[in-house]
């Protein structure tokens, strides 16, 4: 029988007896769904799947989100693959766009927020992993929310940030016109609430990532520093959960409610990790 256990203080669950070699019914969805807005984020330990069963699997959930970084250098939609050796099994110089474009993931971000419809959940599948493989830490927003004075929850309502592309590469030394055209004119900034509603239950939590820049209305400098002192905040340990990866490991997350970010992996051996997701409906 399917469960999920929460493993951290406020958030982050484990699922237990799902076989992802086979696509969700619509019950098992359902249940996976409920999990995420209940948890943040689920693990799923061993599961060795293909690339079609990992595009299956978000299929589950949606329309599955199509990759056009064309800074990765990849032709294959489906996914993003994130790693230290290119698609041939070769290593990515570290002063490459490649390298340098995600470089970016070291930094606490929230999936596709640069989108007018942002990635609502995220897959990641650990292909190939180091002997010592780094963690990928997460951040509970919903219970940085919760944990502020109501005062201060009352000043946040309704403000709205920008979020751009260029805003996280520019924090790693990326400049406008490293990109290429195409990504320029498809993504441009975008603004989303400060503050959002999860669509299933409801309930409010921070929306951050290293994507917002600065909040509409105010100044450049202004806006900016509150969402760096939001950021520091909501990424405080009390509400951050590191996860230790095992080889095969699926993780799924709901971007609407957490913030995420890699760390920093320098070591001969490869480390492949394949990407996929799913757009938001709508935004709220």
């Amino acid at each position: 029988m399917t469960s999920f256990h929460k493993a951290g203080a406020t958030f982050f669950a484990f699922a237990q007896a799902f076989d992802l070699r086979h696509t969700p019914t619509p019950q098992q969805a359902a249940a996976i769904e409920a999990a995420l807005d209940k948890y943040g984020v689920v693990a799923f330990r061993n599961q060795a799947i293909d690339g079609d069963q990992q595009h299956a699997f978000t299929g589950a959930f949606g329309k599955p989100r199509e990759a056009t970084f064309k800074e990765l250098g990849s032709a294959n939609t489906r996914f993003v693959d994130i790693g230290n050796v290119d698609y041939d099994g070769r290593a990515i110089g570290p002063e490459s766009l490649t390298a340098l474009y995600m470089r970016a993931n070291l930094l606490w971000h929230t999936d596709g927020s640069f989108n007018e419809k942002p990635t609502r959940y995220t897959i990641l599948h650990a292909r190939e992993l180091p002997p010592v493989p780094p963690p990928t830490e997460y951040a509970d927003m919903r219970a940085a929310w919760d944990a502020l004075p109501p005062a201060r929850q009352a000043e946040l309502v309704g403000l709205r940030v920008v979020h751009s592309i260029v805003r996280s590469r520019e924090q790693m030394g990326m400049t406008a016109d490293q990109f290429t055209a195409d990504t320029l004119q498809s993504k441009p900034p975008v603004e989303h609430p400060l503050v959002r509603r999860h669509r299933l239950s409801g309930r409010r939590s921070l929306y951050l990532a290293s994507h917002a820049s600065h909040v509409v209305g105010w100044s450049l400098d202004k806006g900016r520093a509150l969402v760096e002192e939001l950021i520091a905040y909501a990424t405080q340990p009390r509400f951050v959960y590191s996860y230790d990866w095992t080889p095969h490991d699926l993780l799924i997350w709901d971007n609407s409610r957490t913030m995420h970010r890699a760390t920093p992996y320098d070591g001969p051996h490869p480390r492949k990790m394949r990407q996929s997701g799913v757009h938001e409906l709508d935004v709220v």
